[in-house]
């Protein structure tokens, strides 16, 4: 792994270097004046330069001085221009990022970084220079993505007034963003925190191409805490019909339609001014909204930004190890899990689910309801009492035609390795999810909307 820099960390680094190397690149004769700048420089700068930063060819050997620099040089003229040019862009980078501010700037300080990297990777594999290149060309890409994560930070704009919950605010300005860019998706998966770490839509899309669905275009819009009422709010009340998709596939638990449960993340939105521009009228929609059209929506200010990638998904790295995840957190047995107390699967989240298959039904929006696995170490005697319920309720549901239901509940209780923790999927079983509904064949997948473009106009 390459070093983490902080925000002026790197920039010193990127100074000292270009400074270091502007003089090693000079005709070995007298010191140039960029040389004596960088013997002069405050001993703290100078010791971010380490011998390992300077190329191993360029660094002088014992009692050879200036001499070895000069013939190391002409030995790797080759690659001269391509290096020169790299280490010009990344101290032009260093130089932009010590006043940059703006998101606009940023995003200069991360064009002149990608430049760098760029240049560093087309140095020929023959070169001498080359694999000295590709490791900085690394710490480059590090500094990149530091640029591109402060600009993004600044620049990013709330599509909607606040919803009174970081994620789904982020994620309302993403889907937006998203559908601005590439239209509506085909397949619009929803779901709470186990849907957003646990169904990997780049890893659907892939599946279905290799069972005869290619060009599916696929967004996680799930969010921390989404209840059925949730789901509701998102799908009938805040889309616009330009957001609508072909497909939603609702990956579910039942603490999401557990109607015996206090709805906190539904409360948060009741209380919260996109709720208020909602029920003036306003809708999320990836055309602009002016004020003339709805008086009360005011936008202002950024969304937090955090590691929900442009697909909507959170991808997590842990595996789960019930040796080491006890070490740090408790066991809590079924029956002391207030997620299930007290558990009744009908009242509000039902009424909401209904309503929800009731809206997508009217729209022409297959839905497809996927019960998500949970581990072994989950699943005690006292939930899985409680998830058989919940079971038997969404087959009910699927028996009145009213969805298709891949039920994954017990696909790996024992394969620990596929979970984050007892209960959410990391990346890995997000991908082998995607596998599974993608093969199943009871689902009637949506054609891609693309595919209309390439057919032939004359039929």
């Amino acid at each position: 792994m390459g070093r983490r820099f902080s925000s002026h960390g790197w920039l010193v680094g990127l100074i000292v270097l270009g400074l270091l190397l502007s003089c090693c690149i000079k005709q070995p004769g007298a010191i140039t004046s960029s040389a004596a700048e960088s013997q002069s420089m405050d001993a703290a700068e100078v010791r971010t330069a380490t011998p390992q930063d300077e190329p191993p060819a360029l660094r002088p050997a014992s009692g050879e001085g200036r001499g070895n620099r000069g013939m190391a040089v002409a030995i790797a003229s080759d690659g001269s221009e391509l290096w020169y040019e790299a280490i010009a862009a990344a101290t032009e980078a260093a130089n932009l990022a010590q006043s940059a501010i703006t998101a606009p700037q940023w995003d200069e300080v991360a064009q002149a970084c990608a430049r760098s990297v760029t240049l560093l990777q087309s140095i020929p594999s023959d070169d001498p220079r080359r694999l000295f290149s590709q490791r900085k060309a690394r710490e480059y890409l590090q500094n990149l993505q530091t640029a591109q994560t402060r600009a993004e930070r600044i620049g990013a704009k709330r599509a909607f007034p606040s919803l009174g919950s970081d994620v789904l605010d982020e994620q309302v300005s993403l889907y937006r963003s998203y559908v601005a860019t590439l239209g509506p998706p085909d397949i619009l998966v929803m779901g709470s925190s186990r849907a957003l770490q646990g169904l990997d839509p780049q890893a659907l899309q892939q599946a279905l191409a290799q069972q005869g669905h290619p060009g599916l275009e696929i967004y996680n819009f799930s969010v921390n805490g989404a209840t059925a009422q949730v789901v509701s709010f998102l799908t009938r009340q805040l889309f616009a019909p330009d957001l609508y998709p072909q497909m939603v596939v609702w990956a579910v638990g039942s603490r999401s339609f557990n109607g015996g449960r206090f709805d906190r993340t539904f409360a948060k939105i009741l209380a919260s001014p996109g709720y208020a521009a909602v029920k003036a009228g306003a809708k999320l929609s990836a055309e602009a909204t002016t004020e003339e059209d709805t008086p009360p929506l005011r936008v202002a200010g950024t969304v937090p930004v955090s590691q929900i990638n442009a697909l909507g998904f959170l991808p997590v790295d842990d595996q789960f190890d019930p040796a080491v995840y006890y070490r740090t957190f408790p066991r809590v047995r079924g029956q002391y899990d207030n997620a299930y107390r007290p558990f009744r699967l009908d009242g509000v989240q039902s009424a909401s689910f209904e309503a929800v298959t009731q809206f997508l039904r009217s729209q022409n929006i297959p839905l497809v309801v996927v019960n998500l696995p949970l581990s072994a170490d989950y699943l005690d005697p006292v939930r899985f009492g409680y998830e058989q319920q919940f079971q038997n309720f969404l087959q009910q549901w699927a028996n009145r035609g009213a969805l298709t239901l891949v039920d994954l509940l017990e696909q790996w209780r024992q394969q620990p390795s596929l979970f984050a923790d007892p209960s959410h999927i990391n990346r890995y079983g997000a991908r082998e999810v995607a596998k599974l509904i993608a093969a199943d064949g009871r689902i009637a997948w949506p054609q891609a909307a693309t595919s209309d473009a390439t057919e032939d106009p004359e039929g």
